[in-house]
């Protein structure tokens, strides 16, 4: 077996580190140029400004019941849970949002964006994307973050995002609301004609003398009873015929005392539930809590200088190094 050349190149480490450091003048030149040219790329790189909002999307109509509920205890939490933050996110993320916070802060004059030019949507939108983002929190909030090239259009364009999503969801209910409004009131003027005439059918039995059937037909028989104990014929005749005459309308009073209570309840649930839809339909009540609106950030979030500066070099050292060593390892094997 042949020796192996001391000289000859091998992949490992004693070789690989020696052959290495007969390469530092180039490794240092190549990495001196790529601390120098990351660091200016850095301070060529446009700046953005980070601006936050915090929103808790409300529990589902629990606002306009809270309104009426007579029942309401202390504390009682109305804000959403995971469904009505994912709703939150979907509103946010809908292109009616984004069209209408593009048109109202004239994005695309702002980002040097001719509307006149071709793919001048797509462009925006894809900026959009990058400046602007939402994300659900571990509290079952939502946050919005817009990175802008300004801190004052950042913290307007979230604070933007906030009141439009809030005006969506709105109308979003109130379209859904507005006809089940609608269905509602038809079914509640049916059920006071309904009230009306179960009330006049027992006023009709009240004027043949049945005002309150039970207490009545207890009074004559008790009274009946004395007049038979008292020898007075005539009058337990009396009140036996009176009795005989309000027994057919009994069943009926009763029945239609029933009916009237339970209709009572039932346009009672009816009143409470078309207060609360007409509630809603009417857009007043909001969709969101507003935890933290957006302010105008002090400070640049886009590019850390330092991470960008150390990153680049020590991206450009390691590449240098790995270069070298393919290089090294083909022109020995050609070689070879």
């Amino acid at each position: 077996m042949m020796e192996q050349n001391p000289k000859e190149f091998s992949l490992n480490s004693t070789h690989i580190l020696s052959y290495l450091w007969e390469k530092r003048r180039l490794i240092i030149v190549v990495t001196t140029i790529a601390f120098v040219v990351s660091m200016v790329a850095s301070f060529l790189i446009q700046e953005r400004f980070k601006a936050t909002a915090v929103v808790f999307p409300a529990r589902a109509n629990q606002q306009s019941k809270d309104v009426f509920s007579t029942t309401l205890q202390k504390g009682l939490t109305v804000f959403g849970e995971d469904e009505e933050a994912e709703q939150l996110l979907q509103v946010l993320s809908s292109e009616t949002l984004r069209d209408i916070v593009i048109r109202k802060h004239r994005l695309m004059e702002n980002w040097g964006i001719n509307p006149n030019e071709r793919f001048a949507r797509t462009k925006v939108y894809g900026i959009y994307g990058d400046v602007v983002s939402f994300r659900p929190t571990q509290y079952q909030s939502v946050k919005i973050e817009v990175e802008d090239f300004f801190p004052q259009s950042s913290a307007a364009i979230a604070n933007t995002i906030v009141v439009v999503a809030d005006s969506l969801m709105r109308e979003a209910k109130a379209q859904i609301t507005s006809k089940a409004l609608e269905a509602l009131e038809l079914q509640y003027q049916v059920g006071l004609d309904e009230m009306k005439s179960l009330e006049d059918s027992l006023t009709a039995v009240m004027k043949k003398g049945v005002v309150n059937f039970e207490g009545q037909t207890d009074r004559y028989h008790k009274a009946y009873a004395e007049a038979l104990v008292s020898g007075n014929r005539s009058g337990a005749e009396a009140i036996a015929k009176r009795i005989a005459e309000i027994a057919p309308l009994g069943s009926r009073y009763i029945r239609l005392s029933e009916e009237i209570e339970h209709m009572a309840l039932h346009l009672t649930d009816l009143r409470e539930n078309l207060k609360v839809l007409r509630l809603e339909a009417s857009k007043t009540i909001p969709s969101q809590f507003v935890i933290d609106w957006a302010t105008a950030p002090d400070k640049k979030s886009y590019p850390k200088k330092s991470i960008v500066i150390v990153v680049s070099t020590i991206s450009a050292f390691f590449f240098l190094v790995f270069l070298l060593i393919v290089a090294e390892f083909i022109r020995k094997s050609l070689r070879r």
